[in-house]
């Protein structure tokens, strides 16, 4: 067993052209976005270009209704001929992918008015003929690659073996509930129905932390809020690294909202968006995958989960991830107002409360090759 944390887009990029390019069997690769611009057509390419006979691309349809993380059927953007020129070079690259042999279906179909739309497939996933394997946080779009974050890459044919199953079973159709230890690591697939049983570890990792919790996330909501506000309550130290920028207002709010009440040391990263989904418990268990830790996780999305033990990979977190992110972070130095305290408090409850509903009321997911 062989792991490496790859931080950014450029050092995952280094590493998947080298595997892809030596692939003989089959590559497969899987992702919540992948658009059709410089990112997204430098995958297309690497697949286009290798040898494998096998190669197959699972896309959410996300991709169909999101591009460059903006929303495509407001009026605003119905307008925007630039965002509408981009989703016709993501539609042709799937085209092109098609007519020259690389096989490609999309998951999770938003549905009828998009009820079913914050339910997504938002594994990322590349396996390489049963020797290599990469998951994360890395969706295959320019403004990703941008984003601050973190692949894992992993040499094992037993683990790649459990990731290609996962696949095979999306590609037919089938969202998979899965859990398998392997040599320094735990993986999780959550199949979008039974997360919170999944998530269950995590949690109980939160409840049994006695000296330090280091999370760094950009969305953090229930049920992780309340339990990290209980660690700190036992006197454990608790440190939360989120973006300054954040793309999802509200959560920047809450972690403002945590700094007052919960007394958690929330630091804002001020170089560009972390997109990390990362959590350090006690220095000895380091908490990563596809999945945040907010509420759309926890309750309807597929994911992937890794909970690693293995000390050259925490070590590696420690300095490469952690000390650098803190470096690069500020305190939060800004405070809500009572009433946009409260505002705040009322919308995340809400969310919450929306989202347990959601869940009960969804319609199942499917996959469509067209």
């Amino acid at each position: 067993m062989r792991i490496r944390l790859l931080v950014d887009s450029g050092e995952f990029c280094r590493r998947l052209k080298e595997d892809v390019d030596a692939a003989r069997g089959y590559v497969f690769a899987q992702a919540l976005s992948f658009e059709g611009d410089a990112a997204g057509q430098g995958m297309a390419e690497l697949l286009l270009s290798c040898g494998a006979p096998d190669r197959r691309v699972l896309i959410d349809s996300f991709t169909r209704h999101v591009v460059n993380d903006r929303f495509l059927w407001t009026p605003r953007n119905l307008l925007d001929r630039g965002l509408r020129a981009e989703a016709r070079e993501t539609r042709r690259m799937i085209d092109r992918l098609r007519s020259r042999g690389v096989a490609v279906r999309f998951t999770n179909p938003a549905g009828p008015l998009f009820m079913r739309f914050p339910a997504r497939n938002h594994k990322k996933l590349v396996a390489i003929d049963g020797r290599v394997a990469y998951l994360g946080g890395i969706n295959f779009s320019d403004h990703n690659f941008l984003w601050h974050d973190l692949m894992l890459r992993i040499e094992d044919p037993d683990l790649v073996g459990f990731l290609r199953e996962d696949f095979e079973s999306t590609w037919n159709g089938r969202h998979r509930k899965a859990r398998q230890a392997f040599p320094g690591i735990v993986l999780h697939s959550l199949d979008g129905a039974s997360n919170e049983d999944a998530f269950a570890p995590v949690l109980a990792l939160i409840d049994g932390a006695r000296e330090s919790l280091y999370v760094e996330c950009p969305y953090l909501t229930s049920p992780f809020c309340g339990r990290l506000a209980e660690a700190r309550r036992r006197g454990v130290a608790v440190t939360v690294v989120t973006p300054e920028r954040n793309n999802w207002g509200l959560c920047r709010d809450a972690m403002v909202w945590h700094a007052a009440r919960s007394g958690f040391d929330v630091r804002f990263y001020r170089d560009r968006m972390t997109h990390m989904k990362a959590m350090l418990v006690d220095g000895r268990v380091l908490v990563v995958g596809s999945a945040n830790f907010d509420v759309w996780s926890y309750r309807f999305q597929q994911e992937f989960l890794a909970c690693v033990t293995d000390g050259k990979v925490i070590e590696d977190f420690r300095k490469r991830v952690m000390e650098e992110d803190l470096r690069r972070s500020a305190p939060c130095g800004v405070a809500l107002g009572s009433v946009a305290g409260r505002l705040t408090e009322l919308k995340l409850a809400a969310l919450d409360r929306l989202s347990a509903f959601w869940r009960w009321v969804l319609p199942s997911a499917g996959v469509s090759g067209s």
